[in-house]
């Protein structure tokens, strides 16, 4: 059975990212903000684009609305599919979300489309300034996701969190990232795992999900043995498919998946003998 977004979900695609690419007066016959779809993923490095930077005659903008255009859909249905996996009878009670690569907020979107009603914090990490206004403006057009706090940074150590650290639980998500040359593992679990001490002691669950090709996954090892260093084990590790609903018909989409878990420290360094 093919993974089904909420409606309202895929009336804001439409809205903010469909309707915006195809009513471009450079769109039409074929073409994106005037491109060929192969020469659009080009545009966009098929996913791992430098999106605060133009491209040729296309602006920041018209970058991240391609990305969002092509990508995001399918990302939306993964997440949907595993977070309806992950929380199956009951919201979660005060829920801290971080969305490492977040992108246009494709992991908060997700989630408030699965937990009724859509009341957590979320953390959006992105490097692009651009990519952070679009999931901003698109999470903020929709008043159902006003239980939706959000906010938004350029990487873990950036985060402004003001709140006193507490025992709540926290969903980081970590989608598609690990493909990205430029990452180091090591230090962006490094840099995680102080944000999460700012945030309190309550049990962590990580969800990875990427392509299962190799490429993508070639940062893997060096990611699941800095989280193992930091204290998570791997409950879930292989890979999947689900089926999506296109316009030519069902599809399989296929997927690689990790679930890490740290249970809350409940143990508080209180000095002494």
């Amino acid at each position: 059975m093919a993974v089904e977004l909420p409606q309202w979900l895929e009336d804001l695609r439409r809205a903010e990212v469909v309707d915006r690419v195809r009513n471009d007066p450079r769109s039409g016959s074929g073409r994106f903000f005037g491109l060929s779809g192969h020469t659009a993923m080009n545009a966009i490095g098929w996913g791992q684009a430098p999106f605060d930077e133009p491209w040729g005659d296309l602006s920041p903008e018209d970058r991240a609305l391609l990305y969002a255009y092509f990508n995001q859909k399918g990302h939306l249905e993964e997440l949907t599919e595993a977070f309806r996996q992950m929380f199956p009878n009951r919201t979660p009670d005060d829920l801290i979300v971080i969305d490492v690569g977040c992108g246009p907020c494709t992991g908060g979107l997700a989630l408030a489309g699965v937990l009724d009603p859509p009341t957590f914090d979320y953390i959006g990490l992105d490097s692009s300034v651009t990519m952070r206004d679009l999931g901003e403006r698109m999470a903020a057009s929709l008043r159902r996701l006003k239980g939706m706090r959000r906010c938004w940074a350029s990487g873990p150590a950036a985060v402004d969190w003001d709140r006193a650290p507490s025992w709540r639980s926290v969903l980081v998500i970590v989608s598609y990232l690990l493909a990205s040359p430029t990452l180091d593992p090591a230090q962006l679990v490094t840099d995680l795992d102080k944000l999460l001490a700012k945030l309190g002691k309550g049990r962590v669950s990580v969800l990875y999900t990427n392509s299962p090709k190799a490429s993508a996954n070639r940062n893997f090892p060096s990611f699941q043995k800095a989280m193992q260093d930091a204290g998570f084990d791997m409950p879930a590790d292989g890979t999947g498919e689900i089926v999506v609903e296109r316009w030519e018909g069902d599809q399989q989409r296929h997927l690689r998946y990790a679930v890490f878990h740290r249970p809350a420290q409940n143990r508080l360094p209180l000095g002494g003998g």
